[in-house]
């Protein structure tokens, strides 16, 4: 259990907002006193509520907008303004005196009503409708004269260069936008999500909260799911609370995996992964990959940056000591004790164990303060977990209490039961370099040359002289 004040804020905004601020819950209602029952029972479980149409046009959206406020949620005005630049811009300016976190512009109205938009948003977000989640490609041709992709597409370059902040879409189109890297500044605000156990009702482009999460949706837009669920999934707080489960595993997941793409370009940017060459590694098999541990030990904003991560992923684990196998790993330890001492605000102990033969062995008074401690383990390059297993071992042997395994790269797909069994196995990067005997190798029938500047080239090249 972490009790540090700092360590439980960063936790609990680990993705840049709070996983509820992530849904927006559509206030479908014609009446003030049904908008309050749902703002009343769901606001400590969502961020966001949309006042749409119905609202605005039965003259309620004021006072909605003051009854969310006074929950202590945003709103998001979804007046989906389509007229010319001049109303626009006096329609965004009024919207944002109001307060609302949020409104929105169709992007068909054209670039130049965006613009006055974003110009007179103050202080809430301006986000452009691209094609409506009702609409599909037959639909969307007839009104646009383009498939749905294109349209899409064209209308989220249309509000970057309006200077929006984001765009509505559905999440199908999410991975597609996805494709172009100046638009990733955008949000991307998605309705039509629908979980597993909701029926689709009018959404021609649906995806469950995980699946739009994970395709890159920022913000989700959820109405009858939550406001009128299948009996069997019981209340809208029932509802609420289980969307939100969803999306914060979802968050998790894709964390991850950006995380891990962004520590794969990091090593291979210092040259730590080294591709497209013909190594021989130390098993004597032979490959075209290879991960070179040692290119990244000098470096040390990039070795602090990558141990950082590791420590974050144990800070509530109650680390007392961080171990490693000398050599490599002793500056891993070092790294990862620092950064989590910083995390939990308490001293964590950096260790190593010096080899011994074939072995490991914790000594230089290293094994009493292991003792009774909770000890992170951790390594740069996982190939068979041979060498940490051992260390392991010789931490249990010392009294410690292993709370898990930290690397850089587990590129043999070791697995906690592989090491002897450990609570969490954490890699930054996973590789499954594919290697062969040397009688196979496709690289030698091939005359490719030996590297000799990694792994075990020069002597394997040494011993074929003899």
């Amino acid at each position: 259990m972490v009790n540090n004040p700092l360590v439980l804020k960063n936790r609990e905004r680990r993705f840049g907002m709070l996983a509820k601020d992530r849904i927006i819950v559509a206030l479908d209602v014609d009446s003030l006193d049904k908008a309050e029952a749902l703002v009343r029972e769901l606001s400590p479980h969502v961020g966001y509520f949309k006042i749409g149409l119905e609202l605005i046009t039965l003259g309620l959206a004021d006072e909605v907008i003051k009854l969310v406020h006074s929950f202590g949620a945003k709103v998001f005005y979804d007046g989906k303004f389509p007229d010319i630049p001049t109303t626009v811009g006096r329609a965004a300016r009024a919207v944002a005196s109001k307060g609302v976190a949020m409104f929105n512009v169709h992007a068909s109205a054209d670039t130049a009503s965006m613009a006055a938009a974003a110009k007179n948003k103050g202080s809430s977000t301006a986000l452009a409708v691209t094609v409506l989640t009702s609409m599909d490609n037959k639909r969307c041709r007839h009104n646009f004269g383009a498939s749905v992709n294109r349209k899409v597409v064209q209308f989220a370059h249309d509000a970057l260069d309006a200077g929006m902040d984001g765009v509505i879409c559905s999440s199908k189109e999410l991975v597609l936008l996805g494709k172009y890297k100046e638009l990733d500044g955008l949000i991307r605000v998605t309705p039509g999500v629908r979980p597993l156990w909701a029926p689709s009702n009018d959404q021609k482009r649906a995806m469950t909260p995980d699946e739009a999460i994970m395709s890159g949706a920022t913000i989700l837009v959820v109405g009858r799911p939550i406001t009128d669920p299948p009996k069997d999934i019981g209340t809208s707080v029932d509802a609420a609370k289980l969307i939100l489960k969803e999306v914060e595993d979802a968050l998790v997941r894709r964390s991850d995996t950006i995380r891990e793409r962004e520590n794969f370009a990091l090593l291979r940017r210092y040259g730590a992964i080294v591709t497209g060459t013909h190594v021989v590694l130390t098993s004597g098999r032979h490959g075209s990959e290879y991960v070179n541990k040692d290119a990244i030990y000098p470096h040390t904003e990039a070795i602090s940056e990558l141990c950082r991560e590791i420590a974050k992923r144990f800070a509530d684990k109650g680390v007392e000591a961080v171990i490693a196998p000398a050599v490599g790993g002793l500056i891993m330890a070092q790294w990862t004790a620092h950064h989590l001492s910083h995390l939990t605000g308490r001293e964590v102990l950096g260790l190593y164990a010096d080899k011994e033969g074939k072995e490991f062995v914790i000594k230089r008074g290293y094994d009493k303060l292991v003792r009774g401690k909770k000890v992170l383990v951790v390594e740069d390059i996982l190939t068979t977990g041979g060498s940490v297993k051992k260390v392991i071992e010789a931490t249990r042997e010392a009294g410690g209490n292993v709370v898990g395994l930290g690397a850089l790269c587990n590129r043999g797909g070791v697995t906690s039961e592989d090491v002897g069994g450990v609570s969490e196995l954490f890699a930054l990067v996973n590789l499954q370099l594919e290697t062969w005997e040397e009688a196979d190798c496709p690289l030698c029938a091939r005359g490719v040359p030996i590297n000799t500047d990694v792994g075990k080239g020069r002597e394997f090249l040494e011993a074929k002289k003899k």
